[in-house]
C-alpha cells in the first residue's frame, strides 16, 4: 500500500513541480500558451470522463458547456464587472445549473438516444451563441479584457500557473472524490444499476450529480478558455471540438486522471503534429507500433478477436502510408483523428493508460496486510430477537404481464426471524413475486405491508431504504469492482459525510471505519482473503457469497435470496447453508427462493408453494413435500397415494 502511495503522489508532485518550473526556463510564448491550454483541456476532459467513463455515456455536450463557461465569464467581466475569480465561479456555477437541467431528462435515456440529446442541446447553445447578437456579439464573437486577480495584473506566465494550480486543486477534489462512496457509485452504475438501486445507492441521483459536476468543470474550463485567448466565437465550440475531445478521453484512458490528462497533452499537440510532416510520421509509426504490439498480445493471449487485432493495425497503416502520400496533413485533419478515433475504440478500448495498467497491477493490488482489522461482527449485524411476529404481509398481491397473470392473487405471511421458503416449478411466478416485493416490478393491485406498513411500489431504492435486501437468480455484482469495494458500496449509515467536503479529502476516516466493517461481512461469507480481487475474477461459488455478502450490508430486516444454490457445487452448497444459518442466528428474517430441496427442507421452518401465479401449499417443509397438489405441480400427475417429492 505505501508503495502505491509513494508511487502516485510522488509522479504527480514531481509532474507538478516540473510543469510549474518551464515558465522560469523557458521564454517561448507560444509554447507557454500551448501549456496554458493544456492545463485546460486537463481540467475539460476530466470533467468529461466522470460521463463517458464512469457513467458510460456519450457525451456530446462537453464543447457546449466549455462555450457556455467561456461567454458566462466574458459577460459577467464586460456586463457587470466582476473579477476573475467571480467571473470563474460564475461560469462554474453556469456548467452545474445548465448540467443538472440537462441531466434530467436526459439520463432517462440510454445509448445512442443520450447522445443524441446531448448533441442536440449542443447545437442549441451553438445556435444560440451565435444569433443573439446584442449579448454575445454574434459571429463577430466577443472581445474581453483579463482582469487582474487580486489586483495584480496577470501575464502569460502569471495566468499559466493560475491554470496549473486550479488544475491541480481540480485533480485533487477528484481524486478524493473517486477514491470515495461517490466513486464506488459513479463505476457501479455501468456494471449494474438494477444492483446499484438494490443496494440502496440511488442511481439516478448519481447519474444526475455526477453529469453536472463534471459539466461544471467545463463551464470552469471554459472561463479560463475566455481569459486566455480573450476572444470568443461560437463557431469554436462545435461539433469538431466534441470529437476532438473523445479522442483524447478515449485515447488517454478512461476513468482515469492520468488518462484525461495524457489525451490533454495529446489534443493540444495534434494540431502541431499535423503541420509538422516529420512530427506526424513519427507519431503515425508510433501508433502504428502500438497497435502491433496490443493487436499482437491480444491475439495470441486469445482476449481479442481477429477484426479487433488487425482493424487498428489496417487504420494506422493508412496513417503511415497517407503521411508519405498527401502534399498538406493538415486538410486531412477530420480524416485522421476519424481514423485515430476508429483505431483507438477497435483496438484499445481501455486507452494508453489502461493498456499500460496492465504491466503495473501488481503495483495496485491490494495485499490483505494492507488492509484494516475487521470490525467486530457484532457491530456491523447486531444478534436480533425473533418475536415470531408477523414481518411481512401479501394480501392479494398481483402482478399481470399483458394477459399473463404471473402472480395472481397470493396470500403470504412471513414471521420474522424466520427462513421462509418459497418454491414451486419453473415459470410458477417466484422470481415475479419476489421483484414485486423488492420493488423491481409495481404491483398490478393488492398491499405489501412490512411491519404493518406499506411497503413502497415499483422502486428498488425505496424497497431497499425501507429495509428489504436481496440477491439476484441472475448476478447482478459490480465486476470492475473488488469484492471489498462491491460490499463498501452498499453499507447501510456509513457514510455521511456531504459532497463538498468529500471533494476537500474528508471522507477518509469514514472510508477506513466502512473497509473495517465490509471486512467483518466478507469473513462471514469465507471471503476476507479475497477482499481484493475484482468481483468478476472470482470463482462463481465466491460471487454468489459476495453477492450475499453484499445484500447484509444493507442490515436489512428482510433478506431475500433468489435461488443462492442455481450453478454452485457440492462443496460450494454446504459452505452456503452455513452462511444463511448464521445469518438467521442474527435474527434477520430470509425468504429463499429455491429448487434444491435439501437446501430447503434443512433451512426453511415454512414454505410456501407457488404454482401458475397462485398459492397451492404452505407448511413445514415435510408437509409440503407430500402435499398432493405440490407433487401433482412438480411431476404433472396426481398420485393415488402421498408420494415423498425428490431431492
Amino acid at each position: 500500500m505505501l508503495k502505491r502511495l509513494l508511487l502516485l503522489r510522488g509522479t504527480e508532485i514531481i509532474v507538478l513541480a516540473l510543469l510549474a518550473c518551464i515558465p522560469l526556463t523557458v521564454s517561448n510564448s507560444y509554447l507557454l500558451g500551448l501549456l496554458t491550454l493544456l492545463t485546460i483541456y486537463g481540467i475539460l476532459l476530466i470533467g468529461l470522463d466522470v460521463t463517458v467513463g464512469y457513467l458510460g455515456q456519450v457525451n456530446l455536450a462537453q464543447a457546449a458547456f466549455l462555450g457556455l463557461g467561456a461567454y458566462a465569464a466574458g459577460l459577467s467581466v464586460s456586463l457587470l464587472g466582476f473579477g476573475m475569480m467571480g467571473a470563474l465561479g460564475v461560469s462554474l456555477l453556469v456548467g452545474l445549473v445548465l448540467g443538472g437541467v440537462l441531466a434530467f431528462p436526459a439520463l432517462r435515456l440510454e445509448g445512442p438516444q443520450f447522445a443524441l440529446a446531448t448533441l442536440s442541446f449542443s447545437a442549441l447553445s451553438t445556435t444560440v451563441l451565435n444569433e443573439w447578437d446584442g449579448l454575445t456579439g454574434g459571429a463577430q464573437g466577443l472581445s474581453l479584457n483579463r482582469p487582474p486577480l487580486f489586483g495584480q495584473t496577470l501575464g502569460a506566465s502569471g495566468f499559466y500557473w493560475l491554470c496549473l494550480v486550479i488544475l491541480a486543486l481540480v485533480w485533487m477534489g477528484m481524486r478524493n472524490l473517486l477514491a470515495s462512496q461517490w466513486g464506488r457509485a459513479f463505476e457501479a452504475l455501468r456494471d449494474s444499476p438494477i444492483a446499484t438501486d438494490a443496494m440502496g445507492v440511488g442511481t439516478f441521483r448519481h447519474k444526475v450529480a455526477g453529469f453536472a459536476l463534471g459539466s461544471s468543470l467545463g463551464g470552469l474550463a471554459g472561463g479560463l478558455y475566455a481569459f486566455n485567448f480573450q476572444y470568443l466565437q461560437p463557431q469554436s465550440f462545435t461539433y469538431d471540438l466534441m470529437v476532438i475531445l473523445l479522442l483524447g478521453v478515449v485515447l488517454g484512458g478512461r476513468k482515469s486522471l492520468w488518462g484525461a490528462f495524457f489525451g490533454a497533452s495529446l489534443i493540444v499537440l495534434l494540431p502541431n503534429l499535423l503541420s509538422n510532416r516529420i512530427l506526424f510520421e513519427v507519431i503515425s509509426a508510433a501508433g502504428l507500433l502500438l497497435a502491433l504490439v496490443a493487436g499482437g498480445r491480444g491475439w495470441m493471449k486469445k482476449t481479442t478477436k481477429p477484426f479487433q487485432a488487425l482493424a487498428p493495425v489496417i487504420a494506422m497503416g493508412m496513417l503511415v502510408a497517407g503521411g508519405f502520400m498527401v502534399e498538406n496533413t493538415e486538410n486531412w485533419r477530420k480524416a485522421i483523428f476519424a481514423l485515430m478515433l476508429f483505431s483507438v475504440v477497435v483496438g484499445l478500448p481501455d486507452g494508453i493508460m489502461g493498456f499500460a495498467a496492465r504491466y503495473l497491477t501488481k503495483l495496485f493490488r491490494i495485499s490483505p496486510s494492507a488492509l484494516p482489522p475487521a470490525s467486530n461482527l457484532d457491530d456491523v449485524l447486531p444478534l436480533g430477537k425473533s418475536s415470531g411476529g408477523v414481518l411481512l404481509e401479501l394480501q392479494a398481491l398481483k402482478r399481470y404481464f399483458g394477459g399473463v397473470k404471473a402472480v395472481d392473487g397470493i396470500n403470504m405471511k412471513v414471521k420474522k426471524g424466520q427462513v421462509h421458503g418459497l418454491i414451486g416449478p419453473n415459470g410458477s411466478g417466484k422470481s415475479t413475486a419476489v421483484n414485486v416485493i423488492s420493488g423491481l416490478y409495481a404491483p398490478t393491485s393488492g398491499e405489501i405491508l412490512l411491519g404493518g406498513k406499506p411497503l413502497p411500489r415499483g422502486s428498488l431504492f425505496k424497497v431497499a431504504r425501507a429495509g428489504v435486501s436481496r440477491t439476484f437468480q441472475n448476478l447482478q455484482l459490480f465486476g470492475e469492482l473488488s469484492a471489498l469495494d462491491n460490499v463498501m458500496l452498499a453499507l447501510k449509515g456509513a457514510y455521511r459525510v456531504p459532497l463538498p467536503l468529500v471533494l476537500l479529502g474528508f471522507s477518509r476516516a469514514e472510508d477506513r471505519r466502512a473497509k473495517a466493517d465490509a471486512l467483518a461481512l466478507l469473513a462471514l461469507a469465507g471471503l476476507a482473503d479475497q477482499a481484493g480481487m475484482r468481483a468478476k475474477d472470482l470463482t462463481y461459488g465466491a460471487q454468489r457469497f459476495l453477492e450475499i455478502a453484499r445484500a447484509l450490508a444493507r442490515k436489512p430486516e428482510l433478506l431475500i435470496l433468489d435461488e443462492p444454490a442455481a450453478g454452485l457445487a457440492h462443496p460450494d452448497v454446504s459452505v452456503l447453508v452455513s452462511i444463511i444459518k448464521s445469518i438467521r442466528e442474527r435474527g434477520i428474517t430470509i425468504i429463499l427462493i429455491e429448487h434444491h430441496m435439501d437446501v430447503v427442507s434443512e433451512l426453511c421452518d415454512t414454505v410456501t408453494v407457488i404454482d401458475s401465479g397462485q398459492v397451492i401449499a404452505e407448511g413445514t417443509p415435510d408437509e409440503v413435500k407430500r402435499d398432493p397438489k405440490v407433487i401433482k405441480a412438480y411431476l404433472g400427475v396426481a398420485p393415488d397415494e402421498p408420494v415423498a417429492m425428490p431431492a
